[in-house]
């Protein structure tokens, strides 16, 4: 049972990736410059060119009155229906957060559907939903690649409890889930429940829920089978134990199948350690095995603790560089992809040395801490802050251009600039900052970096306090505004 349990988590996990992937490319799409200009136009056909990348059907922008003004499987201009703010857009719209739906039929094409929305801001307002949806068939060829064996069935329910996807028949799919799984799901995230299908058959269902989308895969197997695989395994034990050493060989066999099944079932837990996963070892109730089942759980967290700290600063908490240049390759290709731009904010602070040497290095580090915290403040969820060393800092801005950067290096300055509090003592230091835009010419994270390095030698030479870009003969296109600040 714990191999369906694992085959159902893992399922679940597929689910999930789909649809963090889902709101990724969201995020990404929701920085579009047409949307900033308001030209839906040309944003409907960026929209149908990331749907020829992703498995979604397509793609909507719903204004705040719950107004369809994009909807992919109607060609621009087209009338769309309105039929007020839906639930799951309702909640984008006032929370400004991300909203998986459950099962709904859509407006346009009067099909089941699932979608994922994300709010699209302006001046800090929340002015359009945009939203990504995809067919339950999607989700039962996730369903269906694991190639259940025969007689199996698998579904998976939406955050509600409704069939979303199926093996078999459509018909399940939009169907409440039944009232004894509900229930069950209720009082724990993995296990499972006997219950009787709508047919009368008893079946064994195992179940795992999801703890990002609260969406849950359900795998069900007809109890006979069970109970015919387990009288066939009896039938050969008898066998083999009355033809062979009698009862004595009995007890034998039995402890060491015992044996056999407490490795077998660390078998998972290593490969788990092996790809770096954090892993859950269940007494097998044998002192040796549950002492290596200890001994991995404890190799993982170890692994987990050493992975984070070499991807992330021990002082500040911050991206180190590792991590931040895996991140921005990544986005980088991603920018290329969809013809977005990228910014990378280079700040060294000014005055920390003169901090650091009067009043120590204990000051010196909670300085830092409250400067990564101003930062993270002043940034977008969806930007990442990294410190690269000493006092510099590095702020990557997706989906950024020349005036966003702008804007957000004046803020970072001011902010980095005002007076801190530390203990008993009021110290005051300022910030210079250099900006890379990254704009369709093909480069890397270190000529990004090497780029923004160079600015923010600028921005000291032009007296500290300031954000300046790099120079046009050193990147891709020239500036309006080449240099500011508020000193």
């Amino acid at each position: 049972m714990r191999e369906v349990i694992a085959t159902a988590r893992a399922l679940t996990s597929a689910v999930d990736r789909e649809l963090a992937a889902t709101e990724s490319a969201l995020n990404v799409l929701a920085t579009s410059p047409y949307l900033a200009s308001n030209d839906l136009a040309a944003f409907h056909d960026q929209a149908m060119q990331v749907l020829q990348t992703r498995s979604a059907n397509n793609v909507v922008l719903t204004d705040t009155t719950g107004r369809q003004r994009i909807n992919t499987f109607r060609p621009f201009g087209e009338p769309l229906p309105f039929g007020g703010v839906m639930p799951q857009l309702r909640h984008v719209l006032e929370t400004g957060r991300t909203y998986v739906s459950g099962l709904f039929v859509g407006p346009v094409v009067h099909r089941p559907a699932l979608s994922v929305s994300v709010p699209v801001h302006r001046d800090e307002r929340v002015v359009y939903a945009l939203s990504m949806g995809f067919f339950p068939d999607r989700l039962s060829r996730i369903l269906n690649e694991q190639r259940l064996p025969g007689g199996w069935t698998g579904q998976i329910l939406d955050g509600e409890g409704i069939v979303a996807a199926h093996t078999e028949v459509e018909q399940f799919i939009g169907r409440k889930g039944s009232q004894a799984l509900t229930e069950r799901l209720a009082e724990a995230a993995e296990g499972s429940i006997e219950i009787l299908t709508d047919a009368g058959l008893p079946v064994i269902s195992v179940f795992s829920r999801s703890a990002v989308s609260r969406w849950t895969t359900v795998i069900s197997i007809p109890r006979e089978a069970l109970t015919n695989r387990l009288q066939q395994s009896l039938g050969w034990l008898v066998l083999g134990t009355v033809v062979l050493l009698g009862s004595s060989l009995l007890l034998a066999w039995r402890l060491g199948g015992r044996i056999a099944g407490a490795f077998y079932g660390l078998t998972g837990p290593a490969v788990a350690l092996g790809s770096g996963e954090a892993i859950v070892v269940p007494s097998f109730r044998l002192r040796e095995a549950d002492e290596v089942g200890g001994a991995l759980i404890k190799a993982s967290a170890m692994l987990q603790q050493t992975r984070h700290k070499a991807l992330h600063d021990e002082l500040t908490g911050l991206a180190n560089r590792a991590l931040l240049n895996e991140i921005v390759n990544d986005q980088l290709a991603l920018s290329q992809r969809c013809d977005t731009e990228l910014a990378l904010l280079y700040i060294d602070l000014d005055g920390f040395k003169s901090v650091n040497d009067r009043h120590g290095h204990g000051i010196g580090d909670e300085l830092l801490r409250a400067v990564s915290q101003r930062i993270n403040s002043g940034i977008r969820r969806s930007d990442v802050a990294a410190r690269l060393g000493g006092d510099e800092f590095v702020v990557v801005v997706f989906a950024a251009g020349a005036d966003g950067a702008a804007a957000l290096a004046r803020k970072l300055v001011e902010s980095l600039s005002d007076p801190y509090r530390i203990g008993e003592i009021s110290v005051r230091i300022s910030a210079s900052i250099g900006i890379a835009i990254y704009a369709g010419v093909e480069t890397t994270c270190e000529k990004l970096l090497q780029q923004a390095d160079a600015a923010m030698y600028r921005s000291k030479a032009n007296g500290k306090r300031c954000y300046t870009f790099m120079p046009a003969e050193q990147g891709s296109g020239a500036w309006p505004d080449n240099q500011g600040g508020t000193a």
